[in-house]
């Protein structure tokens, strides 16, 4: 089943990749119009693809390994995005995105050795409850702010990331016992499922706000490596799917963690669009101080 899962995980992977810049040429780069609504919508087709395979994959598979396999996308990302969008691969990108993808795969090798069938209880699953309500209003209070690019990546990739070990536990729960097993708890399952629903959509507004005012390469990076992160912390902390981490391992994923968000923070910083942009302010700032200049020295003659 792990086998499955991982394929399954791999192809959501390439959907994402696809349907991010689908998405995210849309919104920041195309005028308003049929082509547009298109282009949005074929994103949204691919995205809601992606959420099929994921759900199948969370069921088939534990949380640690098949989350972080979402990173692969970064890779579809700049292959897409080389041939479609004519993204310069410089080695400041590329340097970026394997240290992002070391991070994140260091992660999943120490996470997945530790990794066991999760234990639900009615007092997990209502914390849990409670942290989606939480993060959903949030999220949408959030997407509000004038908050800049990346902390929208950061916040959708801990929204996803709950979501993603909701969905493992409600996933596990049909693949172990049918739907019957949903009824096990009764009201918070149902309760669950619909907050999984509202904090996907929060969620998903956030990342079209992230669209609007940074690449898709770093929306994807922050995504694939915060996701898995804080959906490991969910399933240590309430279902003790982890049990056993010992403290070296507890180091090691901190320390995969911490490379991971750095190469985030590199693409960020050395992206090609955002170098871009950098050198358009400079040279926008030098012509509008040399204009200054001239009309400063052009009043001196006159006087």
């Amino acid at each position: 089943m792990i086998i499955t899962a991982v394929i399954l995980a791999t192809a959501a992977a390439f959907c994402l990749a696809l349907g991010t810049h689908f998405q995210q040429h849309a919104v920041a780069t195309m005028a308003p119009g049929l082509r547009r609504r298109a282009a949005w919508a074929t994103g949204l087709g691919l995205m809601g693809l992606v959420t099929v395979l994921n759900v199948i994959a969370l069921g088939l598979g534990p949380v640690a390994i098949v989350q972080p396999i979402g990173a692969v996308s970064l890779v579809f990302a700049v292959l897409i995005g080389r041939r479609y969008f004519g993204l310069r691969l410089g080695a400041p990108l590329l340097i970026s995105i394997a240290v992002t993808l070391f991070g994140i795969f260091s992660f999943v090798a120490t996470s997945a050795r530790f990794a066991h069938d999760i234990s639900v209880n009615a007092h997990s699953v209502t914390w849990l409850l409670a942290v989606l309500i939480a993060l959903t209003i949030f999220a949408g209070l959030f997407s509000f702010s004038s908050a800049g690019h990346i902390p929208r990546v950061v916040m959708t990739g801990i929204v996803f990331g709950t979501v993603a070990a909701a969905t493992h536990v409600l996933a596990r729960s049909v693949v172990m016992s049918g739907l019957p097993g949903l009824d096990t708890f009764g009201l918070r399952w149902w309760a669950l499922l619909g907050a999984v629903g509202l904090a996907s959509a929060a969620g998903f507004w956030l990342v079209q706000t992230a669209y609007a005012c940074g690449p898709a390469e770093t929306v994807l990076a922050g995504l694939t490596v915060i996701d898995p992160i804080v959906a490991v912390i969910i399933g240590a902390a309430f279902f003790g799917e982890y049990t056993g981490l010992t403290p070296p391992a507890t180091l090691g994923l901190l320390v995969s963690a911490a490379i991971g968000i750095g190469g985030v923070w590199m693409l960020s910083r050395f992206h090609p669009k955002v170098l871009e942009s950098r050198s358009t302010a400079r040279t926008d700032t030098a012509v509008g101080t040399a204009q200054t200049s001239s009309h400063t020295a052009q009043e001196g003659i006159t006087l």
